[in-house]
């Protein structure tokens, strides 16, 4: 009750920053209108354009990059012999960001540009809210003509369209630490299905790929004989298409939802996250008169290989070559290399000019005052214009040689048309697809203004708090500002990291200045009593100083650098035995704090020994499953997969976890036993100090031993409560980024969000996730509670509060801003949005749950006496 007394503004500014994140997300991501029903033919369309296949197989093979699949060191050698041989025609498909597999299979299916709200539902695992049951897709329009279709592999189709496969089999998509068994329970069903003729589209989506991604990387050594598995899939697949009586009209579709970066993760907007494979096979393909592709090819350095289309033209592909509708808000275009499968030219317009008109359709819903008018745009040339002038231009121009076609009823003006409808289906397709959301704009105003009000109600307190200390708050406002006005710029969001780095970096440097000052103003007192403690002081800000340089080069991240050699990604790999000996020396280092901290019983000193020792063995055989690269040639080798390594990754992981909550049970009794508060914090950190490490890359647990030699160097610099408050502000911003963290979906760690967990929970996965990628926050939120003058009063404890709470806030506060002002940017949805989204962790899990929320937790289970 001392709290709420004293500390109303902080609770009621904590509880107005949750309820301004749902207000302004709730206007930010909103559901784009879509129009209902399904497409039907025209009666002008009505068997014009005969189907060329009637049964389709559509094979996805998760986060399969286009190199994947061309490149020399591919393991699709069957498919390249296809593509020579002209059966596959190769594609890359280009993948909007976000992505993720929702949004992408969305875009696939519908045609259309998902809401980026997916990027959220495509980590609800249980969510039915993003459902396309009531949406015109490729596959509704065959259910709709009575076909049947079935489904095996990734669940989020299941989820996507409830009730619209005969047979289904799913496997959950998140569950990462499998290579072998998502992939098993797909390839089981694919002979039993081979052999049926009662379905007319079978979709196959494949995990393992993408796992392997997310857990070592696009280089693993795994990921060779993952792509052979998949290239033997496709042999079995066209070898049954070629000998199998009911199969021989069937389209074999190989795709990836999207790519993957040189991290192995996605949801960015990279070159490697946006180019995947697309090959369209059959034996019919052999017969186009057109040149073979050459396969495999040199690697570009923007991944794209071949002819590169949008993601979404496979919808309207699909539909021309099943001969269905095409689904009423596809933004899709017809692939034109192949409209070589019909042979009748008038055919072939015919088909362009359907796509056309239902491209047509959706521009004039979006801007229903822009003229389509042959006769207004006679003159009009489209390499001037842009935007919906550009549509217009393209359509007249399309329309009049239609009509003079008509008239001369000539073929030879065939091959202008075809070129003028694609052009108006691209411009179209261009605009639509880049048009704003629609933003609900009182909702994103009400907002700011709750952000605004939380930010305001601590400003008293923040004034009064920098008056005592002027050099420490100048330095702090210059920060908030600083950080505010630089959310305005995309190349600054994206490198984020620089501003926290230097940051950091200035306020070692104040520091250093202050322990200078000090020393002056004890310049009186005895040389024996006064030399050596600030000499020790200078070495510790020194040390400060040069540790922080080091952490700048362990991972580099953001856009601009994220190729740099750096030590986690670079050094240790090639020298693999230098990392064992510092993770060792982290251990040994962890469990001998571990065991001071420990109460003075027999039992709870053997569990402090054994449980850093199950904490290493645990990362030996997580590395040596995942990482055995990391191994090679280490004397370590030998002793992965000892006895320990007989039990399950699950199960080893569950006995550290057990042994830490021991631990933290021993340091709640020890509390009420000994009324030793700061000695119970202390083992409570340390066993959280053991958590993360177990929690982190094993590349980064190093990281870990920095961090204890950073907080003993810190503690011998009498920091005042601000000063503690504000060095443990910017360490755990600088310390996220060091950690490999970025402002990119794609730098979200999964590498260790399954330590422990048998089956998928988004609970679970969820918690370990963030654990994962706020290890280093985290930690110095702990820490800052050691760092503490002992004899902190309430009110100084409040203000620590009141500072976070105000940073979090007005850094929350100038994100909104930057995206209600820039809602019309071209990096809206790859740069600004990530970051909100990023902003609203920063905010809820690591602010309200972890600093305010686990401060009062800790105040409560050891309140100071």
């Amino acid at each position: 009750m001392a709290f709420l007394r004293s500390g109303w503004a902080v609770v009621l500014a904590n509880i107005l920053v949750p309820l301004g994140i749902l207000v302004f997300s709730s206007g930010f991501f909103p559901y784009k209108p879509l129009l209902p029903g399904l497409a039907t033919f025209d009666e002008i369309d009505q068997n014009a354009t005969p189907a060329i296949f009637d049964k389709v197989i559509f094979m996805v093979v998760d986060a399969l990059r286009s190199d994947f699949v061309y490149s020399n060191e591919s393991g699709f050698s069957f498919t390249q012999s296809l593509i020579r041989a002209g059966a596959a025609l190769p594609f890359t498909a280009h993948a909007s960001s976000p992505t993720v597999t929702m949004p992408r299979l969305k875009a696939m299916t519908t045609g259309s540009v998902p809401s980026f709200l997916d990027v959220i539902l495509n980590i609800a695992e249980s969510d039915t809210g993003s459902s396309l049951a009531y949406q015109d897709t490729w596959l509704a329009q065959l259910r709709a003509r009575g076909d049947r279709l079935v489904m095996y592999g990734d669940d989020t189709w299941l989820k996507l369209f409830p009730g619209m496969f005969d047979r289904a089999d799913g496997t959950t998509s998140f569950f990462v630490s499998d290579f072998t068994e998502v992939d098993n329970n797909v390839t089981r069903h694919v002979p039993d299905e081979l052999a049926q003729s009662d379905w007319s589209a079978m979709i196959m989506h494949y995990l393992g790929l993408d796992h392997i991604g997310h857990k070592a990387g696009p280089r693993s050594p795994f990921m060779l004989s993952k792509q052979q598995e998949m290239d033997a899939i496709v042999d079995n697949i066209y070898t049954a298409i070629q000998h199998e009586s009911h199969l021989e009209s069937t389209l074999f579709v190989l795709c990836g939802d999207h790519g993957m970066n040189e991290a192995g993760n996605h949801g960015g907007s990279s070159a490697g996250e946006t180019s995947p494979a697309l090959l369209f096979i059959s034996p019919k393909f052999e017969t186009m008169d057109a040149p073979r592709a050459e396969s495999p090819i040199a690697t570009p350095d923007d991944l794209r290989f071949y002819q590169t289309v949008q993601q979404s033209d496979i919808t309207a592909t699909l539909a021309g070559l099943l001969g269905l509708p095409i689904p009423l808000n596809s933004l899709g275009v017809f692939i034109p290399g192949l409209l070589d499968m019909w042979e009748s030219g008038s055919q072939k317009l015919q088909l362009l000019s359907r796509n056309a008109r239902q491209l047509l359709k959706i521009a004039q819903s979006t801007f229903p005052s822009a003229t389509f008018d042959a006769e207004a745009f006679s003159t009009c040339n489209p390499d001037n214009l842009s935007g919906i002038d550009e549509v217009q231009c393209t359509w007249s121009q399309a329309q009049k040689l239609l009509s003079e076609q008509h008239l001369s009823e000539s073929e030879e003006a065939y091959p202008a048309i075809e070129q003028a409808l694609l052009r108006f289906s691209r411009a179209t397709q261009e605009v639509m697809s880049s048009t704003a959301s629609n933003y609900d704009m009182s909702r994103l105003v009400a907002g700011l203004l709750i952000l605004a009000v939380a930010t305001s109600l601590l400003l008293p307190q923040i004034y009064h708090e920098f008056s005592r200390t002027v050099s420490t708050g100048i330095f702090l406002v210059f920060m908030v500002v600083g950080y505010g006005s630089m959310m305005f710029a995309s190349s600054y969001v994206e490198e984020e990291q620089q501003f926290w780095y230097w940051i950091c970096s200035g306020w070692m440097f104040y520091l250093h200045m202050r322990s200078e000052s000090g020393s002056s103003r004890n310049s009186n007192v005895s040389r024996r009593k006064a030399s050596s403690p600030f000499r020790w002081i200078k070495l510790a800000t020194l040390g400060l100083i040069a540790s922080h340089r080091v952490l700048r080069r362990w991972n580099q991240t953001g856009q601009k650098f994220t190729a740099e050699p750096d030590i986690a990604r670079d050094f240790f790999p090639a020298h693999p035995n230098a990392l064992w000996a510092l993770v060792i020396l982290t251990y040994v280092d962890s469990g001998y704090h571990l065991l001071a901290k420990m109460p003075s019983v027999a039992p709870a000193k053997l569990i402090a020994l054994i449980i850093p020792a199950l904490g290493f063995l645990f990362k030996l055989n997580f590395a040596a499953n995942d990482s055995p690269e990391l191994l090679a040639d280490t004397p370590l080798s030998k002793l992965a997969g000892g006895w320990l390594g007989s039990l399950s990754l699950v199960l080893q992981a569950r006995l550290v976890f057990g042994g830490l909550a021991c631990c933290g049970l021993l340091a709640i009794v020890s509390a009420k036993r000994s009324h030793s508060t700061r000695a119970s914090n202390a083992l409570f950190h340390e066993a959280l100090h053991l958590f993360l490490m177990t929690q982190s890359r094993i590349t980064n647990v190093p990281v870990f031993l920095l961090f204890r030699t950073q907080g003993t160097m810190l503690s011998s610099l009498n920091l005042t409560g601000i000063e503690v408050t504000a060095t443990t502000l910017i360490l755990q911003y600088m310390t996220f980024f060091a950690f490999g963290g970025s402002n990119s979906i794609s730098s979200v760690d999964l590498s260790s969000a399954y330590n422990g967990v048998g089956s998928y929970s988004v609970v679970c996965v969820g918690i370990l996730t963030f654990v994962s990628n706020w290890a280093g926050p985290i930690w110095w939120i702990s820490m800052g509670h050691l760092l503490r003058p002992p004899h902190t009063s309430e009110n100084h404890r409040h203000d620590s509060a009141a500072l976070f709470t105000f940073q979090v806030a007005a850094s929350l506060l100038s994100v909104m801003a930057a995206c209600t002002a820039l809602r019309t940017h071209l990096f809206i949805w790859t740069v600004f949005s990530p970051k909100y989204l990023y902003s609203m962790a920063w905010a809820m899990a690591n602010h309200v749950a972890v600093n305010i929320l686990g401060g009062i937790g800790l105040a409560c289970l050891w309140p100071r006496r």
